[in-house]
């Protein structure tokens, strides 16, 4: 269900907000700025945008996760960033218009976004700094992460890319593990290979001798640890 701010938001959509990147703004300043701003109700593996479509909106993970991917011309995939609550993305982000995609991005699980019009969130940022202050702070720790992990491919063994990789993705971890564990991320092990910069069968082998330590589990669609700094001590980065 997607309610419009403009029209029919409701106390509950506000719920939403918190944590994000627009958190403290009130609704009615986004009623006015962003009239056209929707909150969207994702299904699991729910396509948002296709790599080389045109796209001219602007996203904002409020729940759940997005996961981005390249596909080659052969039509293999490589996952380049698993997005959780809080984060900015979409091709038209940086633009005042539509943009073409360079990646597909994906719904993972039951994901909930707040999209608005390029143009209408331009228009956002010029009337509320604060927020463009926010905006640029996420776009500059995003820049960070990506250079931190360029260094870990270059200086770092494939197991302290694995903890490095994990860290990172800390924040999409879902508090209740249903499987038994602390908590658990809906990720799958060729996913995690690509975010680490490893291959598959090097990611099994270390998960594997992890989940004999009984500090994580997986399946084909989780994984789940009981704390990353488990992780980090017996890997010992």
């Amino acid at each position: 269900m997607a309610y419009l701010f403009g029209t029919g938001f409701e106390a509950s959509d506000a719920i939403f907000l918190r944590g994000a990147i627009l958190n403290g703004l009130n609704p009615s300043i986004l009623a006015r700025d962003c009239p056209a701003a929707k909150i969207r109700s994702l299904s699991n593996s729910a396509i948002i945008y296709n790599q080389g479509s045109r796209c001219g909106f602007i996203y904002c993970v409020l729940q759940g996760q997005v996961k981005l991917a390249r596909v080659s011309h052969d039509g293999d995939e490589l996952t380049t960033g698993m997005l959780s609550a809080g984060e900015l993305f979409g091709p038209a982000l940086g633009h005042s218009d539509s943009a073409e995609a360079t990646e597909t991005a994906v719904g993972r699980g039951s994901t909930t976004l707040w999209q608005v019009p390029a143009v209408q969130f331009r228009h956002l940022l010029l009337k509320q700094p604060e927020i463009a202050l926010h905006v640029i702070g996420a776009l500059s720790r995003r820049q960070h992460q990506m250079e931190r992990r360029l260094e870990c491919f270059a200086f770092k063994r494939a197991e302290a890319r694995l903890a490095e990789t994990l860290r990172e993705l800390s924040g999409g971890f879902e508090m209740r593990c249903e499987h038994g564990f602390g908590r658990h991320i809906r990720l799958t092990q060729q996913e995690l290979a690509d975010l680490v910069g490893a291959s598959r069968p090097v990611i099994s082998t270390i998960l594997n001798r992890l989940r004999k330590t009984g500090v994580l589990g997986y399946n084909r669609e989780y994984l789940c640890v009981r704390g990353i700094a488990d992780i980090e001590r017996l890997i010992d980065c």
